[in-house]
């Protein structure tokens, strides 16, 4: 069991995965100038019940290390922070008081190996795929070919499952739901239900725009 800072966030990092944050806030300043010092991360944590800024935010319990991989100090002290996630970890208990910010005794999660995923994973990365196409067509995005999933298939069906659970427009209890699940291959199931109503969804937007004789022509 280990005792890392917290900072619980309106948002949900994924391990691998790029955050920026900007830190203003004393306590937040005090804790990535530590970070830095020590050359430690922090956990990262969905604010459950209250808000960012101020006290009285309550975490859930399943979140994520952060490591700061870029810093920028501004003059009047605050900072804009770039970190990547690292483990999974679950809060066995908030130490409260000791420090400006919380603290928690974390345990740390990872999934075991699951190379029989890997059918699964390759599924889910086509799905997600067609999925970032049709974002792009309805945002009015600039569409260039990216080699999503040959990009998404150099990693082990854990990362796959990370990489998409990242990069889905979805809210954020259900990143949360998704960051909690215990193996890849369960992760991924529910990513391909998840790619499949999304793109129900995404399909059903570009009829309506379509229709409007806006956007790109379906084929």
């Amino acid at each position: 069991m280990s005792l890392v800072p917290l900072f619980p966030l309106d948002s949900v990092l994924f391990p691998d995965m790029l955050m920026p944050l900007h830190i203003f806030e004393p306590r937040y300043r005090l804790l990535v100038r530590r970070s830095l010092e020590q050359e430690a991360p922090f956990g990262i944590v969905l604010i459950q019940e209250g808000e960012e800024v101020g006290p009285g935010a309550v975490p859930h319990r399943v979140g994520t290390l952060a490591k700061i991989v870029q810093h920028v100090q501004l003059p009047d002290g605050r900072s804009l922070v770039t970190v990547q996630g690292e483990r999974r970890f679950a809060i066995d208990e908030v130490v409260d008081g000791v420090e400006p910010y919380l603290m928690g005794r974390i345990s740390y999660l990872d999934d075991e190996p699951e190379e029989v995923a890997r059918p699964l994973a390759d599924t889910v990365a086509e799905a997600y795929a067609d999925y970032v196409v049709g974002v792009v067509a309805v945002t009015g995005g600039v569409r260039r070919e990216v080699p999503v999933v040959e990009e998404l298939r150099t990693g082990s069906p854990c990362d796959v499952s990370f990489r998409v659970a990242a990069g889905l427009a979805i809210e954020d209890d259900e990143r949360q739901a998704l960051l909690e699940i215990t193996t890849a291959g369960e992760r991924l199931r529910r990513e391909r239900e998840i790619l499949s109503r999304e793109c129900a969804l995404v399909t059903e937007m570009l009829v309506r725009m379509r229709l409007r004789g806006e956007g790109p022509r379906l084929h």
